[in-house]
This record gives C-alpha cells, sequence and structure tokens, in this order.
C-alpha cells in the first residue's frame, strides 16, 4: 500500500472514534467527541436566545459547559459499559442496540446536564431543582432525537469503515500478490546460474585423479568449499557481501587450481562493506564472467581484482577488474544472459537505483556493482 493511496491517519481514527477496536492513539476517541461537543455548543450559542433568569446557563461557556459535560458523560457511559458488560453496540441486534443507545443517552444527559448545572450554579441546590425542573421535559425528548440521530450517524460511520477495510484488504491482496510474483521472478532467476562451471570443474578432477591425486583432492576440497557457501546463499533472496564473498572466494580458489599460474586473484574489501547486501550470486556472476570472457582466452592469463567500499551514504561500490581480453577480441564480452539476468536480479531484489555497469578502460575491464543504502537495508530478513 502507498502512502498516496492510505486514508491519512487522521481520518482514519474519525471513522474508528467510536467503534472497537479503534485505530489510532486511545485519547482520540475522547478528543473527537470534545469536538463534537465544542461544535454542539457553537449551534446552541448562535439559535438560542439569552435567559435572563438562569444568565450562567446561557452564552457560549454556559453552552460549552453543558455540551462537554453531557457529551463526555454520554461516552464515557458507552466505553466503560462495553467494558463491564463485555458489549459491543454495533454487535447487537438492531432493537437490542436501539434500546441500549436510548438508555445510555438519556441516562448520560441527566447525569451530565446535573453536573454542569450544579458546577454552574455554585452547588446551589434550590436553583438546581428548579433548573431541572423546567428542562425536564427537554431532557427527555432532546435525547430520544440525539440518540436516533446518533443510530443514523454510526451506521454510516460504520459502513465507510466495512468499504476502508474492504478497500485496504484489496491492496493488501495486490501488495502480496506483487511480493509472491517478485518472489518467484528472483528465485526463478536465481536458479538459471551457468552449469558448466561444475561440469568442468568435474571432469577436470576426473582429468588429475589418475596423474596427480594430491591436485584433485585440492581441487575438492575446494569445490566442496565453493558448493558450501553458494548453497546456503541461494536460499536467501538477499545476502551480505560477507557471505557473497565466502562462495566467490571458493569459486577462484577451484579456479586457480584449474588455471595454476594464468590467473591471480587481489582482494581490496574494506570491513565496513561486508554488510552490503546484494542477490546470491551477483558477485560470482561478474567474477564469472570475468574468468569466462577475460581470463581463459588469454594464453598468459591476468589478474582479478574485487574491491568493494563505501560510497559515502549513497551505499556500497563493489567492482571486478580484471586485466584479461578486452571487448574488441571474438571471445570478448557481450551484453548476454548473465548480465541481463543480473541486472533483473537486482532491479527485483534492491530496486532501480542498484545497477551493473561494465567498462573498459586500457587494458583493464571493470564491472562495477553499485549498491543502494536504503534499498539493501530494507530488503534484509
Amino acid at each position: 500500500m502507498t502512502a498516496a493511496s492510505a486514508p491519512h491517519p487522521v481520518l482514519r481514527s474519525l471513522f474508528t472514534a467510536w467503534t472497537l477496536p479503534h485505530d489510532g492513539p486511545p485519547w482520540a476517541p475522547c478528543a473527537w467527541t470534545a469536538l463534537l461537543n465544542l461544535v454542539i455548543a457553537l449551534v446552541l450559542t448562535l439559535t438560542l436566545p439569552e435567559r435572563p433568569d438562569e444568565p450562567t446557563l446561557s452564552g457560549f461557556l454556559g453552552h460549552l459547559l453543558v455540551s462537554q459535560a453531557i457529551g463526555l458523560t454520554i461516552h464515557s457511559l458507552f466505553h466503560w459499559s462495553g467494558r463491564w458488560l463485555g458489549l459491543n453496540m454495533f454487535a447487537l441486534p438492531l432493537a437490542l442496540r436501539v434500546g441500549y443507545v436510548l438508555a445510555v443517552g438519556v441516562a448520560g444527559t441527566w447525569v451530565g446536564y446535573s453536573a454542569a448545572v450544579l458546577a454552574l450554579t455554585g452547588a446551589d441546590l434550590d436553583r438546581v431543582a428548579v433548573v431541572l425542573g423546567s428542562a425536564s421535559r427537554h431532557l427527555v425528548v432532546i435525547p430520544l432525537f440525539w440518540s436516533l440521530f446518533s443510530l443514523v450517524l454510526f451506521a454510516a460511520i460504520g459502513r465507510l469503515r466495512l468499504r476502508q477495510l474492504a478497500a485496504e484488504r484489496a491492496r493488501g491482496d495486490v501488495v502480496r500478490a506483487e511480493r509472491e510474483a517478485i518472489a518467484a521472478r528472483l528465485a526463478l532467476l536465481s536458479a538459471q546460474i551457468e552449469p558448466h562451471f561444475l561440469y568442468n570443474t568435474l571432469a577436470h578432477v576426473r582429468a588429475q585423479a589418475g596423474s596427480d591425486a594430491a591436485a584433485a583432492q585440492r581441487m575438492l576440497d575446494a569445490l566442496i568449499a565453493y558448493l558450501r557457501a553458494s548453497s546456503r546463499n541461494m536460499a536467501q533472496a538477499v545476502v551480505p557481501l560477507a557471505d557473497e564473498l565466502a562462495s566467490v572466494r571458493g569459486y577462484l580458489a577451484v579456479m586457480q587450481q584449474r588455471l595454476g599460474p594464468r590467473l591471480d586473484v587481489r582482494w581490496e574489501v574494506s570491513d565496513d562493506a561486508l554488510s552490503a547486501s546484494m542477490p546470491p550470486a551477483a558477485l560470482q556472476t561478474l567474477v564469472e564472467n570475468a574468468i569466462k570472457h577475460g581470463i581463459e582466452p588469454l594464453a598468459a592469463g591476468g589478474a582479478i581484482t574485487v574491491r568493494a567500499a563505501r560510497d559515502g551514504a549513497a551505499g556500497w561500490l563493489v567492482d571486478v577488474l580484471d586485466t584479461g581480453a578486452g571487448f574488441d577480441t571474438p571471445s570478448g564480452r557481450p551484453e548476454g544472459t548473465g548480465l541481463a539476468n543480473l541486472r533483473e536480479r537486482l532491479r527485483l531484489a534492491l530496486g532501480q537505483d542498484a545497477s551493473v555497469v561494465l567498462e573498459r578502460d586500457g587494458g583493464v575491464t571493470r564491472a562495477r556493482l553499485r549498491l543502494p543504502a536504503a534499498a539493501a537495508e530494507s530488503s534484509r530478513p
């Protein structure tokens, strides 16, 4: 759900101010009730004439005190009767709901009005009795009409809330479906790792087994270390660079066994870059690309440097540099399936700011991963 499509928290709080459960801070229902009471006091002040016999009961301050006393008393009665009796007004049958609201409305009006009159008359019981007697008819009729109006208002708010919840559930279903689709696509793309490395390595071990058993043993040890790290990483949507390096070190150890002195490996990885997140096998794809298209085509081989460092607050830069064949040779590295696959996996896992760039500078080819910090942090499990 996007921020633009989600209802404002203030509206969410209003829609659920008098329902269970309430969506918002615990004080919000009382605040909305007090605001409603203020509106009623303003309406009464503008529509009712002043009472010369009881000036304290007329005017804005008098109406405000009466409105707040009645409104907050009714609010409290609904709240505590619901707590003590376990009643949910909206879950009651219609007839019981009408009776419950009328009873609470009349009782709250009498109690709240009596408390307000006591305060406004300075607890003069004779004046209180006179005021209550003159207002007794209004204290029965007005609460009845107000309770019926409240029922209609609450029903409308309830229907609006149900539509809101239905829309939120629909948006949530869409978001979940999108996430599941992304996860499935990531799994599919992750499964498209070049299998020839494993076949070639096993064939190399088989060829060495008869002539150099110790070399074959070292090759198998390096292969096992690589497979252990790689299989662990491939079970994750994103992995830290530290885990990815474990897999890449195993891969390069195997390739050093196969290529011997033709392959020189150098590491320039800062400690603060080890926490950078990336899709599994992202760095390995670049290293495999450097071996296949850069080192192996040259009889003299070359050097591979793995470099990783913080890129300020933006994220991290991870480079794979090789001194092998460039782009102009027949076996040069085109923008093939490996890099296209990697770009798609970066986009799905880390967003549009993640990228991979391949460039040639003099005799060095550089493949650069740009990993955005914010996306990497939010993608971690």
